[in-house]
């Protein structure tokens, strides 16, 4: 039963979905990060706004990007 197991197969779903994680938090974190800060530097009047705006859509897009190519991974066959 164990010999059916291609584990050089099972290593690689662990780390690419352990990188794949990791990259899709912080990407997130980032785009969070930047959407507040350019709210609270807005409000308050100091730093730039813009590129606090800026870094938030950048980190969202690049999310977007990573679950819609996830998605398509996922749904290819093989």
């Amino acid at each position: 039963m164990l010999a059916a197991i291609e584990w050089d197969k099972v290593g690689q779903v662990i780390w690419v979905s352990a990188l794949m994680g990791v990259a899709a938090i912080v990407l997130f974190a980032i785009a969070i990060y930047g959407g507040s800060r350019s709210a609270e530097s807005r409000r308050t009047g100091n730093g730039s706004a813009s590129a606090y705006g800026a870094l938030g859509v950048l980190g969202f897009a690049a999310f977007a990007a990573l679950v819609v190519f996830a998605i398509t991974v996922i749904l290819q066959k093989s």
